[in-house]
């Protein structure tokens, strides 16, 4: 009687080889299974290498995509910002420096992130109620925009705006012009300081002598007891090591001494 077949399965597939077979054909051609399962191990890398570069390519394209819009402006078209400034008590402060700070933003692959570059400023200063306006030609390569709130100070012959307060307002530049924002000036004791300062320089020497080196690190004030209005008024700087006395205006003295450092 011829040998009895096993019949296939009803879904056609093959019955696996039984495990005895399995382990035969290792034993018999070990380098044959070698040489397959390399060629399996690389396939499976090289697919895994395809994937990451793929993801990476993607990740990279889904941090610099900038979505499509549509500006509300037109090359050149004037963006009107404007507001009003106050201290931390709602009291209008007039003097105060306002800066409009635009930059263009791009993509730094070294740091992996957005950076602000080619930044320009606009300034303004605030009327005797606070207010404030500034005109800002649109180019649409700028897209970052901040207002700065502060006061200038002058170090030696160089002037530069100490920021005291700041808000990034480009999401409601989208929004279109005017761009309304109400700046609260939280600390105001430099302004005071600084607008009182050169408030009180009048005669011709006080003027050299503050355009030669700024803002002075500490004023000290004498008054002589029956001689009003004479006295002595001397402006200190630590980092130059000199003290100026003045008196009724007029410079009488120089003075040097070794140089302090702001810590």
């Amino acid at each position: 009687m011829p040998p009895r077949m096993s019949p296939l399965p009803i879904d056609g597939a093959v019955p696996a080889p039984p495990a005895a077979l399995g382990k035969l054909a290792r034993r018999a051609c070990p380098p044959a299974l070698a040489a397959l399962a390399a060629i399996t191990a690389i396939t499976e890398i090289v697919a895994l290498t395809g994937i990451v570069a793929i993801a990476g390519t993607v990740a990279i394209a889904a941090f610099t995509a900038t979505p499509a819009a549509a500006s509300p402006y037109g090359d050149g078209e004037h963006v009107r910002f404007t507001g009003i400034v106050t201290d931390a008590g709602g009291k209008p402060m007039a003097g105060v420096e306002v800066a409009l700070e635009a930059a263009q933003s791009h993509l730094s692959l070294r740091e992996m992130r957005r950076v602000e570059t080619d930044a320009r400023r606009v300034l303004a200063t605030t009327n005797a109620q606070g207010e404030y306006t500034i005109e800002w030609p649109w180019d649409e390569d700028f897209d970052h925009f901040h207002l700065l709130a502060g006061v200038t100070v002058r170090h030696g012959r160089t002037e530069s705006l100490q920021v005291l307060e700041r808000e990034d307002v480009s999401d409601r530049v989208e929004a279109g012009s005017p761009v309304v924002s109400a700046i609260v000036i939280h600390d105001r004791g430099l302004i005071d300081r600084v607008h009182a300062f050169v408030a009180a320089v009048r005669s011709a020497d006080e003027h050299r002598v503050y355009e030669e080196m700024g803002i002075p690190d500490d004023v000290k004030r004498v008054d002589f007891t029956g001689h009003a209005p004479a006295a002595e008024v001397s402006w200190w700087y630590f980092d130059a090591g000199k003290a100026y006395r003045f008196r009724d205006g007029r410079l009488e003295q120089v003075d040097s001494f070794d140089p302090v450092r702001r810590f």
